[in-house]
């Protein structure tokens, strides 16, 4: 592979990806290479946004930021925490997954990949927050989609296909996002001791309420050590809900889930610890040095049960987010991997495989779908962008 190429602008970008389709060379295309998701892919040449950096426009009355796609996240966050103001879907930082430390990466990675954390299930996931963007396609056309307001909505499904893409598609240059204010005020309510079941029982009787929970996780007594909190037992199951908004608000509803589980031990955690427990929840800092595969699960909440009944005999790590219907997992065997497609796809699910060896991601797929016709459609789909396949060719499966 030759020595990466550093565009400067959309234009470089343009041109660079207009040669390459003109002699059919493959183009591998990365941000900072924080995360290892996806197969690795052998290329001709290799498109490195690092350079490709920086805020364009911030205007937080109208709640947007459009940037670069090399943009630290980093940078992001911390400016729009400046105005008290956020990215509502929570992007997970990768970094403790693979190296045990902060690497959040760039903005131009975290849409490819779609990363999204607990706040998902009540605000959508990060694809419902690109308001637009702009890309070169596999032919080194300059191509344009939505804008920076919800009601521009000219190509704004658009949007929701290149999230996600994993690069396979086009080569993003600036992103709109849209962002939300800062909760005032949050706390989170834990049950301790539940087992799976109990838990489960909890979030669907909780959810079909008004209170507007905007987290809801457990974590099995093997796997909720890792927490550093003062006031958190480490020695338990933990189920955890938060309740976030104005402080009389947070505090009234924390009481009625008080009065609601009374029969059950539980305990309230502040709004300082509250921050502190979903943002190592968020990151999966659980799977720091943990078994080498890492897996995010997706499957309807009425058969996560049976999942875990017909795999509670494997001893793998895991906690349940997003209310139920998604599950991370940590295993020793990749045989497994296998026995879990199976079952995904008799159930109407899916998953991600986030952490691999390099042998397993150069032969394996990473990803999966619930359909067949699902990754037929990928297909279709990778040829109107990038008809010669130059584009990450074989990031997201095998020929795509």
């Amino acid at each position: 592979m030759s020595d990466p190429f550093f565009p400067k602008n959309d234009q470089e970008v343009s041109d660079f990806i207009f040669e390459n389709y003109q002699k059919e060379t493959p183009i591998e295309m990365n941000g900072s290479n924080s995360k290892k998701i996806g197969r690795i892919i052998q290329t001709s040449n290799n498109l490195s946004f690092a350079k490709l950096q920086g805020i364009l426009e911030y205007f937080p009355e109208e709640l947007y930021i459009k940037v670069l796609p090399g943009t630290l996240l980093s940078e992001v966050e911390k400016t729009l925490e400046k105005k008290n103001q956020m990215l509502g879907f929570e992007p997970n930082d990768l970094g403790y997954v693979y190296s045990g430390k902060s690497q959040p990466g760039t903005v131009g990675g975290m849409v490819s990949c779609n990363l999204s954390g607990p706040r998902r299930f009540k605000v959508g996931a990060l694809r419902d927050h690109v308001l637009g963007f702009k890309a070169v396609n596999g032919k080194g056309e300059k191509i344009k989609s939505g804008g920076t307001v919800v009601k521009n909505v000219t190509g704004y499904d658009l949007s929701k296909i290149v999230t996600g893409s994993y690069g396979t598609l086009c080569a993003l240059t600036e992103i709109n996002l849209k962002v939300m204010p800062l909760p005032e005020y949050e706390e989170t309510f834990i049950i301790y001791g539940l087992d799976v079941h109990q838990a489960m029982d909890v979030f669907k009787q909780t959810l079909d309420t008004s209170l507007e929970v905007s987290g809801a996780v457990y974590y099995p007594d093997k796997n909720a050590n890792f927490f550093n909190l003062n006031d958190l037992k480490r020695n338990t199951s933990v189920t955890a809900l938060r309740v976030e908004g104005p402080k009389t608000s947070v505090q009234e509803r924390t009481s009625q889930l008080k009065n609601t589980y009374n029969n059950f031990k539980t305990f309230v955690l502040d709004h300082y610890q509250t921050k502190i427990f979903w943002k190592m929840s968020r990151n999966l800092e659980a799977y720091t040095n943990t078994e080498p595969y890492l897996l995010k699960i997706s499957l309807p909440i009425n058969v996560m049960k049976d999942f875990l009944k017909k795999f509670d005999d494997k001893n793998f790590m895991y906690h349940i987010d997003c209310g139920g219907n998604l599950l991370w997992s940590a295993i020793q065997e990749d045989y497994l991997i296998n026995q879990i497609e199976i079952f995904c796809q008799k159930h109407n699910g899916h998953f991600v495989v986030y952490r691999a060896s390099e042998q397993f991601r150069k032969a394996n797929k990473f990803l999966s779908v619930s359909d067949n016709n699902l990754k037929l459609l990928s297909e279709k789909i990778k040829m109107s962008f990038d008809p010669k396949k130059i584009l990450n060719p074989g990031k997201m499966y095998l020929g795509v």
